[in-house]
């Protein structure tokens, strides 16, 4: 058996083709360098820098909640009402919370629905959201929320007192 012939290529040929292929190479990675080292900082900045661009406003502070209609009452106002949400004044309790009787500066009944504290994040926007919401609800059936009380550590619903009880206690 003969050994196969050995092909010689001219060193010049080799060379221009090996420059050639380090300039291209050269080229695709300064490209994706270019491409890729904006992309890096930018994914590091962001992760770097807060999510949260919120800020908590103590409730009693902050004027500028107006939800519809309904009136905003002061955690204090509610206390005198209910006598400091005394035991006395418990109407009923629920998966939410205990409802108490309450007379107002005014002289009107109320039924005040203290919910339980439950922290969640956004949990003062949700509240809002969802006191919109049960304002909006307008039903001969459906007793209307007269007002609220939103602080950092309560979330109150006021409704008219009804004389004849809750209708779960018609059931």
């Amino acid at each position: 058996m003969l050994p196969a012939p050995l092909v010689l290529i001219p060193a010049e040929h080799v060379n221009s083709n090996s420059a050639t292929g380090a300039i291209a190479g050269g080229v695709a990675a300064g490209a994706a360098l270019l491409f890729a080292a904006p992309a890096i900082v930018l994914v590091w900045w962001r992760k770097k820098k807060p999510q949260d661009h919120f800020f908590d406003v103590p409730a009693e502070e902050d004027p500028e909640v107006h939800l519809g209609q309904l009136k905003r009452f002061s955690l204090r106002e509610l206390q005198v009402a209910t006598d400091n949400f005394s035991n006395k004044n418990i109407l009923g309790r629920g998966g939410f919370g205990k409802v108490y009787k309450g007379r107002l500066a005014d002289g009107s009944l109320v039924a005040v629905k203290r919910l339980k504290e439950e922290r969640t994040q956004g949990g003062e926007l949700q509240f809002q959201t969802e006191v919109e919401m049960i304002s909006m609800a307008v039903h001969r059936n459906l007793l209307r929320l007269r007002g609220f009380c939103m602080t950092p550590t309560e979330r109150l619903l006021v409704y008219p007192f009804m004389v004849n009880g809750s209708v779960a206690s018609c059931l």
